[in-house]
Order: C-alpha cells, then structure tokens, then sequence
C-alpha cells in the first residue's frame, strides 16, 4: 500500500509502527499480568464446575479489567514516555528503537516480577544481559505460569474435598445414579459466596504485584 494510500486513510506509513501494532497482542499477553489472572479464573470456572452459569466472555472481560488495574501504572508511564517523544502527534516519524525504548516501564515490569532464577535461565540460554528484554520476557512468562498454577492448586483443592464429600454423601444414600453435580455444585457457589470470593480473588490478584 502506497503512503499516500495511508495517509488519506490516517494510518501510519512507518514499518516499525506496523510493526509494533502487529506485535502489541503478544506483548499484552506475555508481559502483562493477563497470564495468571486468567489461569486464576479458569481455575475458579472449572474448579465450581459452573460452566453455563459463568460464559467463557464474562470470565475474560473480568480477566481484562483485573489486568488492567494492575497495569495501570505501567500503562500510564509506558503513554508519558510515548507522548514526551511526540508518538500521538507523528508516530510516523518514530523508529523501531523508540517505540522499543517507550516500553521500558513494561520490560521493568516483567524484571520485578519474573523471578530470579528463570531471569538467570534465560539468561544463560540467550547469551544476553539480565535485563535484556529477550531474557525478562520469557523469564516473565514461565513465572507466571508458575504462580498462576500455584493458585490454581489452592483453588482447586477446597472444591475437590467438596466433590469428594458429595459422591460419599450420595453413594450412603442410595443415589449412585445422580450426577454429583446436583449436590456439589450448590455446595461449592455457597462455599464460595461465604469466604467472599470475588474479594478476596481479585484483592489478592491485584495486591500481589505491589
């Protein structure tokens, strides 16, 4: 497509902008802390076995808005770098190296909170510097899984014992032909509403990277 294409239809002509928009979904996954929120609910949605009461949308609109209260600084830092170097009045004329150099409250991000032992992993594996965006971004990634399969665990294993309590309770009674889910799904939401889930959830989720 031409520049002059472009222009009249308000889209930068720059490569690296291109570039950089291009690559913005993958950045938002493996540097935010949209990884392990959404281990944590998914772990919630199967854990409850609520499938149909909790859609698959709603769980990723609130994994969305719990990223973005615990992205909020490194957004607001990541848009004065980019406005101090002119990126909303002519990104065209930014290279690859300053859009790169915008994103270093994210790569400080990810270098807090990835830990050290992965930082060091990757490290060795890339043959780069510590705080190399090519060794904190991956380091970032595995450390979060990490974590978010940690929680998931604990999670987990409360609705287990559930599961477990209502198969005993219905093979005494007699009722080895009804689906566990008729006694252990009420159980499990009443379970869940009583500790303050939803609070204590997402508190924890967004208190976590403070």
């Amino acid at each position: 497509m031409e520049p002059e294409v472009l222009a009249e239809l308000g889209l930068p002509s720059s490569l690296s902008t291109w570039l950089l928009l291009a690559a913005l979904p993958l950045l938002l996954a493996a540097c935010t802390a949209f990884t392990k929120v959404s281990i944590v609910l998914a772990a919630l949605r199967q854990g409850l076995g609520a499938q149909r009461l909790l859609p698959m949308g709603s769980m990723l609109a609130l994994a969305l808005v719990i990223t973005a209260l615990i992205m909020a600084p490194v957004g607001t830092a990541v848009a004065l770098k980019l406005e101090a170097l002119g990126a909303f009045q002519r990104p065209e004329a930014l290279g690859l190296s300053d859009w790169l150099s915008a994103l270093d409250p994210l790569w400080r991000f990810a270098g807090e909170q990835a830990r050290s032992e992965e930082v060091e992993r990757f490290a060795g594996l890339t043959g780069r510097a510590l705080s190399d965006p090519l060794t904190v971004v991956p380091a970032f990634l595995v450390s979060e899984l990490g974590r978010g399969l940690e929680i998931a665990v604990m999670i987990l294993l409360p609705f287990v014992v559930v599961d477990l309590i209502a198969a005993e309770s219905m093979l005494l009674l007699g009722l080895q032909q009804t689906p566990t889910a008729v006694i252990s799904l009420p159980a499990k939401i009443l379970l869940f509403l009583a500790a303050d889930g939803w609070r204590l959830m997402i508190v924890g989720l967004v208190e976590g990277y403070r």
